[in-house]
């Protein structure tokens, strides 16, 4: 195994400069000055390696989480500290069951009915006569919010309610990402409180008159895992759920959606098999350029990993991007392969304790998404007239723009 990078480019390299850009050709060369390189512009240790991830996102006690004494700052903006995001140890273990259970495979079965499957086709429907299409804005930016507005039982229709949530859960993930810059702190403030406006009235109204929405499954179910709840425990999971499932699986979907177009083998593998072959290509989807690409975590003592001293204190920074594509784990690893052995074992939802209790809900839409949008619009293809799609962002990433014509 390589040992930590000690070279003139890891000293001087910063993860940032990668936004916009294409970053695996980078992730490659840094993978040659080892596994663990310090990045001296985060002020961490940037990992690399598929099985250091795993060690590390597997033991919370030794790489804690940064919601561990976070400042009350964190709260506010996330919209309550009773969450499965927000807790930690024994408080997140005894609440984690609750997620599990509102987001399990079983529940999907309805969701994809009551929910998903509404939002699709009404999303296809406002632009099916057209023969055209910008799947980014029209198609993968509208489905996740609205199935989630549905769950919860506000109007999904509401184009302007809809385009408010959206923006607000932007500014709150791009606070999160950046959380000294004054600016993004104040927008952020300003929109959880918008956030909070928007779900205090059906959460109130649901304590008492109980439907078959997810904010009544809670009020129902939640004091199963947790004693005397309140309005405030009610608002802080809605809004953990919400941003949970915005922005990433947005990504996830575009990201998808970009691989059947693109790629002509992929486009005859899901022709002929509607089942395996998509199911295989959302894992694919997720492993190459899963929506999230690094998470953080702070030693919580001196340790060692894979030959690297690490400092009590010292962030390290699980690079999910290149850890997905670890050639010592997956053969060809930047190529799609539907025919993977394994294909769920990529880290694209974390692992350990903090694997992502709503990834159901997200390969739900992803494959619910490709499947209509095939069914509807079998000959849709990328506008070679139109901007090429060229991969987006930084912490989440999507190809984009998606000029169709069909």
């Amino acid at each position: 195994m390589n040992t930590a990078a000690t070279s003139p480019l890891s000293l001087d390299w910063s993860m940032r400069s990668l936004a916009e850009n294409d970053p695996f050709p980078a992730y490659d060369l840094l993978r040659t000055r080892g596994d663990i390189v310090w990045d001296p512009g985060l002020e961490c240790w940037l990992i690399l390696n598929y099985e250091l991830c795993r060690v590390v996102e597997s033991d919370e006690k030794l790489y804690r989480s940064h919601e561990k004494n976070a400042p009350p700052l964190n709260y506010e903006i996330r919209g309550g500290s009773t969450s499965v995001t927000a807790l930690v140890d024994e408080e997140h273990a005894r609440l984690r069951p609750l997620y599990l259970r509102v987001f399990s495979p079983a529940a999907m079965t309805q969701c994809r009915t009551e929910h998903a499957l509404p939002v699709i086709n009404d999303a296809i429907d406002r632009f099916e006569k057209r023969g055209s299409a910008e799947l980014i804005a029209e198609f993968a930016d509208a489905i996740p919010p609205r199935i989630m507005a549905s769950m919860f039982g506000l109007p999904w229709k509401d184009d302007e309610l809809i385009d408010k949530i959206a923006e607000c859960h932007r500014n709150v993930v791009a606070w999160a990402y950046n959380k000294t810059d004054e600016a993004k702190i104040q927008q952020a403030k300003k929109s959880s409180a918008e956030l909070n406006s928007i779900f205090l009235p059906l959460v109130v109204q649901r304590r008492k008159e109980r439907g078959s929405d997810l904010i009544s499954q809670l009020w129902t179910q939640a004091p199963g895992y947790w004693d005397n709840v309140g309005v405030n425990d009610i608002i802080s999971l809605v809004r953990d759920m919400a941003i949970g499932a915005g922005e990433t699986t947005t990504n996830a979907i575009a990201n998808a959606v970009y691989l059947y177009l693109s790629n002509p083998s992929v486009h005859e593998a899901l022709a002929k098999d509607q089942e395996g072959a998509l199911n295989a290509l959302v894992e694919e989807t997720l492993r190459l350029f899963g929506a999230i690409q690094f998470r953080f975590r702070i030693a919580s003592n001196d340790t060692s990993l894979g030959g690297v001293n690490i400092k009590k204190g010292e962030q390290v920074c699980m690079l999910h991007a290149a850890a997905n594509r670890d050639p010592e784990h997956y053969p060809c690893p930047h190529m799609v392969d539907l025919t993977r052995k394994r294909p769920t074992d990529h880290i694209a939802f974390n692992v350990g304790p903090r694997i992502c209790p709503g990834m159901h809900l997200a390969r739900l839409k992803m494959r619910e998404s490709l499947k209509v949008l095939i069914a509807r619009l079998p000959d849709v293809r990328l506008d070679t007239g139109r901007e090429a799609p060229r991969f987006r962002g930084f912490s989440h990433r999507s190809f984009g723009p998606l000029h169709v014509v069909f």
